[in-house]
């Protein structure tokens, strides 16, 4: 009967602790898994009494029944095995270091067998004791493992615990029953006990910064797809721009000549000095500020939003008409963005001279591109990144104009002093 309750007592603890660990984990099915679990330990009493009314040793059959245990939460518990295996090597080690302690004592100053009563108890109390606080320990460890997705590094890393709980059970000869009163034996438990935890410990430090990572990676993703979105998006907005700058053109071009047609119809002097003036006040063309008319349309767009703000717009610019290194869309980009932060950053302004100072020269194949603007003052900055002003995360707008930079091997730099915005952008046009 001593053997039967040293097993029982021995055994009952590591269901209890995989159903605590999993208990709010997805399961196949909860309740056949528990019902399995107790005909497991049932059919162990009974194998392990068998073998004792016959002086048969029951502990390699012991480990087939853990083996077994191992597979039945394997069936009804959806996780992957490997993760099992890493998490259930930790409850192992626990289980046998309780076991190593107990039976140490007892043989070791009370002269009892290792499977007495008396060990039983010792079980039981250490499991008391130790339990409540290293369930919190296990859950750690648990919801750190299956929130970590990264399916080759379970497949390998459950070695490392595996081993090193091989190498203790060798080498402390811990299937052997003379060898558990020996120093050695509790000296290499309680060391498997701090390597154990020292391990797990490491293991959970590298797989947290490995989830912080992962996330990391999947918000670069995110962005970067948000951010060629937001320039598909510019592309088409400035298309659209471009379209309506070139009817323009043609509307007021054609209108010029009908009014013309009209003067040369009347004879009523009164109607011809209106048409006059009517005509006087069409623009022949949309004003040039350099010679890529993709690039002046975006301009003439914001200067048109800037006449109406009361925004004062300097413009110099040198755009070549073509560029090797760089497609007209892209360039719409740069200066749509830039235009469009410098507008908004002034709209913002509640007091002050509100205005953008847009220049660009080239030398050397380089196409330098610089605006200051005013702004309110307030900005929000983390490391090299602006916050957004209309929602709470990175603006998208800035982030653009560097990836497209970054295209032709140029660069990007914003800066900012009190009520000042500093923007710089270089360009390589043409490969030499």
């Amino acid at each position: 009967m001593e053997q039967l309750l040293y097993i029982f007592c021995t055994t009952i603890p590591s269901h209890i602790i995989a159903f605590t660990l999993f208990w709010d984990f997805k399961w196949r099915s909860r309740k056949a898994a528990f019902i399995l679990a107790c005909t497991n330990v049932i059919c162990k009493m009974i194998c392990a009494n068998y073998f004792i009314l016959n002086n048969m040793n029951f502990r390699n059959t012991e480990l087939i029944f853990s083996i077994i245990g191992f597979i039945i939460y394997g069936l009804f518990l959806c996780l992957n095995p490997f993760k099992m295996v890493f998490t259930f090597i930790l409850i192992v080690d626990y289980l046998m270091i309780i076991r190593g302690i107990s039976s140490f004592t007892v043989v070791k100053f009370f002269a009892l067998s290792s499977q007495s009563w008396q060990s039983s108890l010792l079980c039981i109390i250490l499991y008391i004791l130790t339990l409540p606080i290293l369930i919190k320990f296990f859950k750690q460890v648990a919801n750190q493992v299956y929130n970590t997705n990264a399916p080759k590094l379970w497949r390998v890393i459950w070695i490392i615990p595996a081993l090193l709980t091989a190498l203790t059970i060798i080498f402390t000869n811990g299937y052997l029953e003379n060898s558990i009163q020996s120093y050695f034996f509790i000296f290499c438990r309680i060391s498997l006990l701090i390597c154990v935890f020292v391990i797990y410990h490491v293991l959970l430090q590298a797989l947290d910064s490995l989830q912080k990572q992962i996330i990391l990676e999947q918000q670069l993703i995110f962005e970067k797809y948000m951010m060629e979105m937001q320039i598909d998006e510019q592309k088409k907005q400035n298309n659209i721009i471009m379209q309506n700058a070139e009817q323009i053109k043609r509307q007021k071009h054609d209108l010029r000549h009908k009014l013309t047609v009209i003067k040369s119809l009347t004879d009523s002097q009164e109607l011809n000095n209106y048409i006059d003036t009517l005509i006087k006040q069409i623009p022949t063309t949309i004003k040039n500020y350099c010679e890529n008319s993709a690039v002046n349309a975006i301009i003439s767009h914001y200067m048109s939003i800037c006449d109406k703000e009361n925004i004062d717009f300097e413009v110099k610019l040198i755009v070549p008409k073509d560029n090797k290194n760089i497609t007209d869309s892209d360039l719409c980009v740069i200066f749509g963005n830039l235009l469009e932060n410098a507008v908004e950053a002034c709209q913002r302004m509640t007091e002050g001279y509100k205005f953008i100072k847009l220049k660009s020269s080239l030398h050397y194949d380089i196409l330098t591109i610089t605006m200051d603007n005013s702004f309110n003052g307030i900005i929000k900055k983390e490391k090299d990144k602006f916050y957004s002003s209309k929602r709470n995360s990175f603006g998208i707008g800035l982030y653009s104009i560097q990836t497209v930079a970054s295209k032709t091997q140029g660069n990007v730099n914003f800066n900012y002093n009190k009520n000042l915005f500093f923007s710089s952008v270089c360009i390589k046009l043409y490969d030499r």
